[in-house]
């Protein structure tokens, strides 16, 4: 064979193999991200499960505001708990809205950056969702009380202020607790962590992403 028949089949053959190589990464590509949509399916509805879970703060808030209060305290205690409500199905319907809208078509990085978005306002939701039930049972209580024409705040401040003082300190430990995690030699704690207020769908999705981005640059 002359030399520059050698040079062509060279050629032919590594375009054939270039070409095996993009139908290969589109064939991973399409299967990952296939799994990327499952995934984050419980993620989704379990948003929607929050909205339902925000809708009986609403209905206790305006059942607060049909009895027409007047003390300040069980005021302040009702528009603690409506907003509550409000925020829970606010955070929900962010973080699912941000699901629905991922376009797939998209570059890897892309997908990347929007799920990065997703995974903002699922935290933002868990801090609003969870967090601060250090605090809430207090107006949440004090609502209740109100209904049945019990003003804790006046009969029992203390019950109050005690809560206050214990949801402090809980609070103070969590977040002592989180930075503990961050510390070098906590690998272990610091993932357990992050699957917490993170959550497994979207950890799981991420990972997903980062690997064929791996099989991209393998396949280049």
């Amino acid at each position: 064979m002359e030399l520059d028949d050698l040079k062509t089949a060279w050629e032919a053959l590594n375009q054939q193999l270039k070409r095996d190589s993009a139908i290969n990464l589109a064939i991973y590509t399409e299967h990952k991200l296939t799994s990327t949509r499952r995934t984050l399916r419980p993620l989704f509805w379990g948003q929607a499960l929050q909205i339902l879970f925000g809708i009986p703060f609403l209905l206790l808030a305006a059942a607060l505001w049909s009895s027409r209060p007047h003390a300040i305290s069980v005021i302040v205690a009702g528009v603690v708990v409506h907003i509550y409500g409000i925020g829970c199905i606010i955070c929900a319907a962010i973080v699912m809205g941000t699901i629905h809208n991922l376009d797939y078509s998209g570059s890897v990085l892309e997908i990347q950056e929007k799920l990065a978005r997703v995974r903002r306002a699922y935290i933002i939701g868990g801090l609003v969702g969870g967090m601060t039930w250090w605090f809430l049972w207090i107006p949440v209580l004090m609502v209740l009380l109100a209904l049945v024409h019990v003003n804790l705040y006046a009969q029992a401040p203390l019950v109050i202020w005690s809560g206050l003082a214990v949801g402090v300190v809980g609070l103070v430990g969590m977040l002592w607790f989180y930075v503990y995690s961050r510390k070098p030699g906590h690998d272990r704690l610091r993932r357990f962590v992050d699957k917490a207020v993170v959550g497994r769908s979207l950890q799981r999705a991420q990972a997903q992403l980062n690997e064929i981005r791996k099989f991209a640059q393998e396949a280049a």
